[in-house]
């Protein structure tokens, strides 16, 4: 049977431990309130903090995309464009009319706050065949309109779907010369004073346009239209 012995002593002191303890403690304080201070200014400023004008590419299903890192709404859609994650389904613009830059001060939720009134909220979403909202014009929404049709901005014509008695909350809006022209639904939810559009429109490769904007912009509706139509086009690649 072998003998057991104890091994050499190497000659440490054990204050260079307690050194050694203290010094990996300190830079890990330090990394953790780095992190805090990061997440911290992310979330109460928004990613443009650290991320600045930066031009990124992505896709929206078959489509790519190269585009201002600001223009996109949402953090966490931003940090995907960053990482090896760049595909996706639906893409959360937010704008500012009539420039369409990014619009300054709008970070993290996406419903129908448009601040100002005027903030373009635009979705970009991968779809293919879904029905538009001019082919129901005359076999569903006609027919549920309160009185006929009336004259609206800008040469549009307006249906009202609200109920009888009722505030004329929900609009159906569209250009009556154009057979698959502008159309839009506008909404003005309960207790609020600001009635949302919402306009869809079908691009190429199973592309759906979607964007958001405040009804006081209608009377630049065909402006508005063809500018942001020129704006996405202009960011796709293939």
């Amino acid at each position: 049977m072998t003998p057991l012995s104890l091994p050499d002593p190497i000659g440490t002191k054990p204050r260079h431990f307690t050194c050694l303890a203290l010094a990996m403690c300190v830079l890990a304080t330090a990394f953790i309130a780095e992190r805090v201070n990061f997440w911290s200014r992310y979330w109460m400023s928004g990613p443009d903090v650290e991320f600045g004008k930066r031009q990124v590419t992505v896709n929206v299903g078959r489509t790519r995309l190269h585009l201002p890192l600001e223009l996109i709404a949402t953090p966490r859609q931003r940090h995907r464009s960053l990482s090896s994650e760049t595909v996706f389904r639906t893409l959360r613009l937010s704008m500012a009319w009539p420039a369409l830059t990014a619009s300054q001060g709008f970070y993290g939720g996406f419903g129908d706050n448009l601040g100002s009134g005027r903030t373009i909220l635009v979705e970009l979403e991968s779809n293919q065949g879904r029905e538009s909202l001019r082919a129901r014009l005359d076999p569903f929404y006609r027919r549920l309109a309160r009185g006929g049709e009336i004259r609206g901005p800008g040469g549009l014509k307006i249906l009202t779907l609200s109920a009888r008695g009722s505030a004329a909350s929900d609009l159906i809006v569209y250009d009556p010369l154009e057979r698959n022209g502008f159309i839009a639904r506008c909404t003005r939810k309960s207790g609020s004073s600001k009635a949302i559009c919402h306009r869809a429109i079908a691009l190429a490769s199973g592309l759906e346009l979607r964007y958001r904007f405040d009804q006081s912009l209608l009377p630049d509706w065909q402006e508005l239209d063809r500018s942001i139509v020129q704006k996405i086009t202009g960011f796709r690649t293939g």
